[in-house]
């Protein structure tokens, strides 16, 4: 089984979901502590040939507290504010009426944690596009044996946990893990490189990369955003 284990993001890049695709199963690392100014509850659209950062309100958030232990502030209004933004910013989309449709449909939904809205954002779009990874919660999951466990060896029990031959990991983590010690455990370590996903925006004379899976889906049907989806490497 091939596996990888990531934080719950709110509408991320089409890296993270090149990362879905390229595994069987995806675990969403949702009882680990919150990361301040990360992307767990934020992302970026397109505006006027700029990153256009967005984020989702939370009530006491702290690095002190799980994600899935951190509620969301405002719901309503911030669904109704982020829908407005949307359509702001994409009403001139080629497929605008498609995604926002979808979107405004997914948001109905009354979230009341941020790791619910993130987790089910990766989730509803994976399903949008056929993904066919099967999606697990890492709270969910019998892995920790002690509270000081490095973040090597909570990846390392959870791999053992679902029996996994090979771990994924976004290429930022080359730095982290060990390929030696995975191996030892009959573990192939691999690191995906996501590479130049570029596709038209709103004029050829630009592009804006890493911007939100939104962004992807207003310019690329789902045929297009599938191809894009295949663009990287493992190494």
């Amino acid at each position: 089984m091939r596996v990888a284990i990531m934080q719950p993001y709110l509408f991320p890049y089409i890296g993270y979901y090149q990362l879905v695709n390229a595994v069987d199963t995806f675990v969403f690392f949702d009882d680990v502590n919150y990361i301040n100014k990360g992307w767990i509850n934020r992302n970026q659209l397109l505006r006027n040939k700029e990153p256009f950062k967005f984020s989702a309100p939370l009530s006491k958030a702290s690095q002190n507290r799980k994600i899935n232990e951190i509620a969301l502030f405002d719901y309503k209004k911030w669904r109704s504010d982020f829908l407005n933004t949307v359509a702001n910013l994409y009403k001139k989309a080629p497929h605008f009426d498609f995604v926002f449709t979808w979107l405004n449909t997914f948001l109905t939904k009354e979230y009341l944690l941020i790791s619910d809205l993130a987790s089910e954002s990766v989730k509803g779009i994976a399903d949008l596009l056929e993904l066919p990874a099967c999606f697990k919660y890492s709270s969910s999951l019998n892995y920790r044996n002690h509270n000081e466990q490095k973040g090597e060896d909570k990846i390392v029990a959870i791999c053992k946990i679902l029996e996994t031959y090979e771990y994924i990991n976004p290429i930022n983590g080359v730095d982290l893990y060990n390929p030696a010690f995975f191996n030892s455990l009959n573990i192939q370590l691999n690191f995906i490189d996501m590479q130049a996903s570029i596709y038209p925006q709103f004029n050829k004379d630009f592009f804006v990369p890493n911007l939100s899976i939104i962004d992807v889906l207003m310019f690329n049907n789902i045929k297009e955003t599938k191809e894009l989806l295949n663009i990287y490497k493992l190494i």
